[in-house]
């Protein structure tokens, strides 16, 4: 099945640097592993064989806080069998490293613009509903939201921040032990936590995606599906010194402040909505 991801990837894939397009298509795969990616994923795979989506892949050396990004640029193409303008979209995605939870992230965005949804309304009540004033028993996970959904949240501004929790439930779902062996929570642990988002994300946002896949490849990735769901995945040393270095950094509590701030950013949106 690697095969078939990469006749899909491989015209829409540019590399700066050494090129690895089976690194790639791996790393895609693994995502698999979490069932409610699948749509999603899909959808992705359907938007690059259409020649509607690019990946760029430009690995840096070094520190770099800027690992990824999603970007659509619009321009006018005049169509001469119509003797009119259109407006036509270019989407790409550039990664800086090729990994599953920045891929997942970066994802997310585009599978936000794909869907049209607009996330400030369920979306919205959802991860505040999860979220405000409360907190996983699992300590690793609350470390880990603690990590992605408030201390990150900081370097955005506050219109931002819908769509990078969005982003950022996805590559919380991608750091689960059900795709990295290095994972301290399972992937049912994090939906469990994030119930009414999970909710959102299959009963809401997967449906509406869903009428925009391509059926041949929907049935092909469903082997993919099965594959991976056999596969343990494998730690690497590089990994294991990682994940403990992530261990031993700070203590939920001590994101009380940024939580706080991340808190009355929510009641000044919902102050907003409620006077419409």
């Amino acid at each position: 099945m690697n095969e078939f991801l990469q006749n899909i990837f491989a015209p829409q894939v540019s590399f700066e640097g050494n090129a690895d397009l089976e690194k790639l298509c791996k790393t895609f795969a693994q995502l698999y592993r979490i069932e409610i990616f699948k749509d999603g994923l899909d959808l992705i795979l359907t938007k690059v064989e259409q020649r509607d989506l690019k990946f760029e892949v430009k690995i840096t050396k070094g520190w770099d806080t800027n690992l990824g990004c999603y970007l659509t640029e619009q321009s006018k193409v005049f169509n001469k069998l119509m003797g009119s303008f259109s407006n036509s979209v270019k989407k790409t995605i550039i990664l800086r490293q090729v990994t599953a939870n920045l891929m997942a992230h970066e994802m997310a965005h585009a599978l936000e613009f794909e869907s049209g949804i607009n996330l400030g309304e369920e979306f919205r009540k959802c991860i505040a509903l999860d979220m405000n004033g409360r907190k996983p028993s699992s300590v690793v996970l609350q470390g880990e939201i603690k990590r992605l959904m408030v201390d990150a949240l900081k370097a955005y501004p506050q219109h931002q921040f819908i769509s990078e929790l969005f982003a950022r439930y996805f590559e919380l779902l991608s750091v689960s032990r059900n795709v990295r062996a290095t994972g301290d929570f399972t992937t049912s642990e994090v939906m469990d936590f994030f119930a009414n988002t999970t909710n959102f994300i299959t009963k809401i946002f997967n449906p509406k995606i869903q009428r925009k896949i391509d059926q041949d490849i929907a049935q092909k990735t469903a082997l993919i599906v099965q594959e991976k769901q056999k596969e343990a995945p494998q730690q690497k040393f590089q990994e294991r010194v990682e994940s403990l270095r992530k261990k031993t950094q700070g203590s939920w509590s001590k994101g009380v402040k940024s939580n706080a701030m991340w808190q009355a950013g929510w009641q000044k949106t919902q102050e907003l909505e409620d006077k419409k």
